[in-house]
């Protein structure tokens, strides 16, 4: 199991409620402070704020299962290392940070808003309060919502590098597919400068409301003890004019109360939720109530200003995006524009981009381009190199064809003039000796030529109806006389009515006198049969060349078939593999195949398989 794709749905939900558990920590504890709340408020909060973390941590969980449900097949998938996984749903995984941070907003806002309601608003909080602590709320979660898209980003980014690389661009295409009516690129600019901004007004706004209606609470508090101190005191134990000074106090919106009863001064709220005051008199004490001031009084002016910083975040966001996406589109069309030739020769920027990480990724570009540059440079000597080779390989086979096989033929012919005249029984002996080396030697020769042709991709057959024994009887007799001297039986075996195959003859006749030379050569003191039997209904025609005695391990078995690759085996049996590689090449041409088994006794049997009137295909 492969650990980023398997934990990423433990990782998500991890780095949201860390961010969202953390903003709810942070409103609990500057709230009151920053909102200059009452002390019976912020203790008629304490539940709610409870339960509104307690809602917040289950929409996370719901937004977490809900956006990641389309990735899971993708997750399982790259978990046990898969090569192929579907596109869309590498597009959902990338956009799933995103996506789960917009959700999260959402919930959180609409939590938020359902504090608002009766049934849930504390009796201590008025609306307006409420509402500020809403705000404020929003406000700290926007902020908390950019370390939970990081966090979320980073641990897509993980899992994304295990996608296989097919998957990706097919992914990238599609959805540049998907997106090519639409450029989002100045959009989420102006998202990203626009909704910073307007959080922050919003809050800023808020906390400078919320300290200008507690200093005008307290100087209107001040206001009353004075009045209740001045004017509703006795002086000298007369109280005339008192009820005039209460009817005037009420005119100004001051309810006064003067009682007999001793007091200590204290400030509170009534049932009506207007603040009481409590001032010590000579003769008693006197209870002022007047309204606190409206939390909404005022609030039109910093919306105003609010507004204003948002307009004109929007208005630089507007510009910066329209720029970058400028710049963007400036970069994009010099690299659509540019061909392979522009590229080999180097960039050709029209305009300075503005931006330094557009104009970062264009001098990138053009650093690849000298990559490249420098990657085709090599490339036209590999080119020449290979030419070069191929011109001198066309010289080595006319030279072998004529300097060498021209010269061996002649030894050979007077060789065998030679063989006609009166000799001695030592001079004919060594008459054969030359003989055979000669014909070994030519038959190497034409097994370089031909395996260089087939290497080169230019030796060609042209096949024929032919009998099964016009093919295999030659391979006999050839072997016999290149095995001379081996001490091994070659013999041919041919059922009775067996069908014609199709086939180049003197192709397929230097095939198996390959194959029959490598058994003979394994055999030591051995027997080979080549046999061609009636092959079964819709089957090639097998021609079986088996060796009996030692025969071939199967550890060497596809090695007999590996040119120039094994030295030591070689050395041992004299062969380089030139001609099993061949006969292997000269078979596959016509269609066929050569198989390589071991029998019942212990030997070994190579199947040859050509076509033939009974099948044009392999059974």
């Amino acid at each position: 199991m492969i650990r980023p794709a398997r934990g990423l749905l433990a990782r998500l939900l991890a780095a949201q409620v860390a961010a969202w558990g953390l903003t709810g920590l942070l409103v609990v504890s500057f709230a009151p402070r920053l909102l200059q709340l009452d002390a019976s408020v912020v203790q008629g909060s304490k539940p709610l704020a409870a339960w509104t973390m307690l809602a917040t941590l289950v929409v996370i969980a719901g937004a977490t299962s809900f956006t990641t449900r389309r990735v899971r097949p993708l997750l399982a998938a790259l978990a046990v290392g898969a090569t192929r996984v579907d596109p869309t749903q590498v597009l959902a995984l990338d956009a799933a940070p995103a996506a789960l941070v917009a959700l999260d907003l959402g919930g959180a806002v609409f939590v938020g808003l359902a504090t608002l309601a009766a049934p849930l608003c504390p009796s201590t909080n008025d609306a307006a309060t409420q509402l500020e602590l809403v705000l404020l709320t929003m406000t700290m979660a926007s902020v908390a919502a950019l370390p939970a898209y990081v966090a979320a980003r980073a641990s897509v980014a993980r899992v994304m590098e295990l996608v296989p690389v097919g998957a990706s661009r097919d992914a990238i295409e599609l959805r540049d597919a998907q997106s090519r009516r639409r450029s989002g690129l100045r959009q989420r600019l102006l998202v990203a400068v626009v909704a910073p901004v307007a959080f922050v007004a919003l809050g800023a706004a808020q906390l400078v409301r919320a300290h200008v209606r507690t200093f005008e609470t307290s100087a209107r508090i001040e206001d009353a003890s004075v009045l209740a101190a001045g004017v509703f005191d006795t002086v000298e134990g007369d109280a005339r004019g008192r009820r005039a000074a209460i009817e005037a106090a009420h005119a100004l919106g001051f309810d006064v109360d003067v009682s007999r009863a001793s007091a200590v001064p204290t400030v509170g709220r009534d049932d009506e939720g207007r603040i009481a005051l409590a001032v010590p008199l000579s003769d008693g004490h006197a209870t002022v109530r007047f309204d606190a001031p409206d939390a909404l009084s005022g609030a039109g002016l910093y919306l105003a200003l609010a507004a204003l910083a948002v307009g004109i975040a929007w208005a630089l966001g507007s510009r910066i995006g329209s720029l970058f996406a400028e710049d963007v589109g400036l970069a994009t069309r010099e690299l659509d524009t540019t061909g392979v030739a522009d590229l080999l020769r180097g960039g050709r920027v029209r305009r300075v981009p503005r931006f330094g990480s557009v104009a970062s990724l264009m001098r990138a570009t053009d650093e690849m381009g000298g990559v490249f540059r420098e990657f085709a440079s090599a490339q036209q000597h590999a080119i020449d190199a290979r030419a070069a080779t191929e011109r001198m390989r066309g010289l080595f086979l006319a030279s072998m064809s004529h300097d060498l096989k021209a010269p061996l033929n002649a030894i050979l012919g007077f060789a065998e003039l030679l063989g006609r005249g009166a000799l001695t029984d030592g001079q004919r002996e060594s008459v054969a000796i030359v003989e055979q080396r000669g014909r070994e030697l030519l038959h190497l020769v034409d097994t370089i030529l031909d395996a260089a042709r087939v290497e080169a991709g230019e030796l060609t057959v042209s096949p024929e109806w032919t009998r099964v024994g016009d093919v295999v009887m030659p391979a006999v007799l050839d072997a016999r006389e290149l095995t001379a001297g081996m001490k091994v039986d070659v013999t041919g075996e041919i059922q009775p009515g067996v069908p014609r195959i199709l086939v180049d003859a003197p192709r397929v006749t230097q095939a198996l006198t390959a194959i029959v030379l490598v058994a003979a050569r394994f055999a030591e003191n051995g027997h080979v049969v080549v046999r061609a039997a009636m092959p079964a209904k819709g089957e090639q025609m097998r021609i079986d060349v088996e060796v009996t005695g030692r025969g071939i391990s199967a550890a060497e078995r596809e090695k007999t078939f590996e040119a120039f690759k094994h030295a030591d085996r070689a050395r041992r049996h004299g062969s380089l593999g030139l001609g099993p590689s061949l006969a292997r090449a000269i078979v596959e041409l016509h269609g066929g195949g050569i198989d390589v088994e071991t029998t019942e006794a212990g030997g070994t049997v190579f199947h040859v398989w050509v076509p033939s009137e009974r099948g044009a295909s392999r059974g």
